[in-house]
């Protein structure tokens, strides 16, 4: 009954997603943005070059438009509260990690534009041959040159989800398998999508770490939650459960390979 359920709540969304994309969910953008870079890989027609420019063009599209969101929705808060400590805190972190982010799309989208040639191989970091270390230690973790802007990408994502109108699941069940099926999905992709599965799942976990704590909190002080239903089951049909699922789908999007 309730997988009937989940796969209800999956398939009416599915055909929501062009029309809350359409109207500015940072969610369901970042979804079918995604689900159209995977299916430009399964159909490999396309250069690894290309494929580079593409990822990068892409997140700048989800950053810019998960700041712009974050932005409008500051805007407003100031409008309707003025000068609090939560606007001023949460206001000005996340307009300064905003900032951060975009400037590292725009950089990266750019300089794929004008560096890459034609014809030449492509090698990221990743491609690198590095020794092998544990997954998770502070060694590996400051050698992970990546994770700054995975953490980056991961806030801003979750900012621009808060502070804009999305789809919860319907009831925790749902929430629950949702936040299920995403996990197993979000490890085929690693295996899929990145060179070093390690690094993969340090990712992950940083993410899982980081994203969890940060959807707690901006769902309180910047969603409007109370504190004892993130803390309860009724978090898998908050906000900050889509916010959290969207976090980590951009930052592992973000550090695969390209």
């Amino acid at each position: 009954m309730v997988e009937a359920s989940l796969l209800g709540f999956v398939g009416s969304y599915a055909d929501s997603l062009p029309s809350e994309a359409l109207a500015g969910n940072v969610f369901a953008v970042s979804i079918l943005l995604i689900l159209f870079y995977i299916t430009v890989i399964v159909i490999n027609k396309l250069t690894d070059i290309i494929l580079l420019l593409l990822k990068r063009l892409i997140l700048l599209a989800i950053v810019s438009l998960a700041f712009y969101q974050f932005l409008q929705f500051l805007d407003a808060k100031l409008g309707a509260e003025g000068l609090t400590v939560d606007t001023i805190i949460f206001g000005g972190a996340g307009f300064i990690v905003g900032c951060i982010a975009l400037f590292i799309a725009v950089h990266a989208a750019f300089s794929s534009l004008i560096k890459v040639r034609p014809g030449k191989k492509v090698v990221t970091k990743e491609e690198v041959e590095e020794p092998s270390k544990r997954i998770i230690s502070m060694s590996a973790l400051k050698e992970d040159r990546r994770l700054g802007v995975v953490i980056a990408y991961l806030v801003v994502a979750e900012f621009g989800v808060i502070s804009s109108k999305t789809v919860a699941a319907p009831n925790v069940n749902v929430g629950v398998l949702f936040f299920a099926a995403f996990m197993i999905a979000a490890l085929f992709f690693i295996y899929q999508s990145y060179r070093d599965f390690k690094t993969g799942i340090r990712h992950l976990l940083v993410a899982l770490f980081v994203g969890g704590i940060l959807s707690i909190v901006l769902g309180y002080f910047w969603g409007g939650y109370p504190l004892n239903e993130l803390l309860s089951e009724m978090y898998f049909v908050s906000d900050s459960l889509v916010a959290f699922v969207t976090g980590i789908a951009v930052s592992l999007f973000m550090g695969s390979r390209g």
